[in-house]
């Protein structure tokens, strides 16, 4: 992703709406713990879940015929992620009908996580479309299996389809048209409060983990995956342990409705070898924090 727009260290955001602003402070202070996990690669959940644990808890149909959504095109081109058909495995992964397992009997939960996967050596890439988690659609009470977190599940099935060669190379994660009621008022927020930000569309708005914006959008319910992704598998990932995102929009118009702004992420796990001067200062105001 571009590297000359990284947003510098500025003064906290002034309070326009308490609740986004107080909303906004605890993100940040999630965030910091968050950052601090990532860089001491220490891992978030400590479960090891295998590809058999997968295939016990969850329902797995591909669709071949899945092309990436044209707000996004923009961004796979200029990052030269490859993106035809033949490029492209999209996998639904549903909790849709009762489960055994074990002794255990597991009620369907409705949760779903419905990605696409590229393995494409350094340009590997997960687009992350349509994800509920089981315990956010469970019924109050209600069991749900071990294996339920998206990093768990969506790891698991980038290791099966990206292979030994492609599985450690994965470098962004893309999350599509997000409409997340949080995540979205954070980054209304950020726009109000910083007279300096304008979410346009790609290349958009670029933050590290050394800004406040950086460490809330980590702890946002569209961040926090990807943190503990990134934390609990570092032993495949290696070096690419610091992720950036940026965040861009591209207008969308439903019918008999006003043309509004959607909103997208790309999540890039960066190696720090790769990093420039500025960048590299950055990165040690983050371990100096900690």
């Amino acid at each position: 992703m571009p590297r000359s727009n990284v947003t510098a260290i500025i003064p906290a955001a002034p309070i326009i709406r308490r609740n986004d602003a107080q909303d906004f402070q605890t993100l940040v202070c999630k965030g910091e713990s968050l950052i601090d996990r990532v860089i001491r690669r220490t891992t978030l959940v400590g479960n090891v879940f295998k590809a058999s644990d997968l295939d016990a808890a969850w329902f797995w149909d591909e669709d071949e015929d899945f092309l990436p959504s044209p707000n996004i095109l923009p961004a796979l081109q200029d990052l030269g992620i490859p993106h035809d058909e033949e490029d492209v495995e999209f996998v639904e992964i549903n909790q849709n009908i009762a489960i055994r397992i074990g002794n255990q009997e597991y009620p369907p939960t409705g949760g779903r996580y419905h990605n696409a996967y590229i393995a494409a050596g350094p340009r590997s890439t997960i687009i992350a479309q349509r994800n509920f988690s089981p315990r956010l659609l469970a019924a109050p009470g209600q069991k749900i299996p071990q294996l339920h977190r998206w990093s768990d599940v969506v790891w698991l099935a980038w290791t099966i389809l990206a292979g030994k060669n492609d599985k450690g190379q994965l470098r962004y994660i893309i999350r599509e048209n997000i409409t997340t009621k949080l995540t979205r008022r954070i980054m209304e927020y950020i726009k109000r409060a910083r007279p300096d930000t304008n979410f346009l569309p790609w290349p958009g708005q670029l933050y590290d983990l050394a800004s406040d914006e950086g460490k809330a959008l980590l702890a946002s319910p569209h961040g926090v995956g990807i943190a503990y992704l990134v934390a609990d598998h570092s032993d495949v990932l290696g070096s690419k342990k610091y992720p950036v995102v940026c965040i861009f929009t591209a207008p969308t118009k439903d019918e008999g409705r006003e043309e509004k702004n959607d909103y997208y992420m790309i999540w890039e796990l960066r190696d720090p070898t790769e990093m420039d001067e500025m960048e590299l200062d950055r990165l040690k105001t983050c371990r100096d924090m900690i």
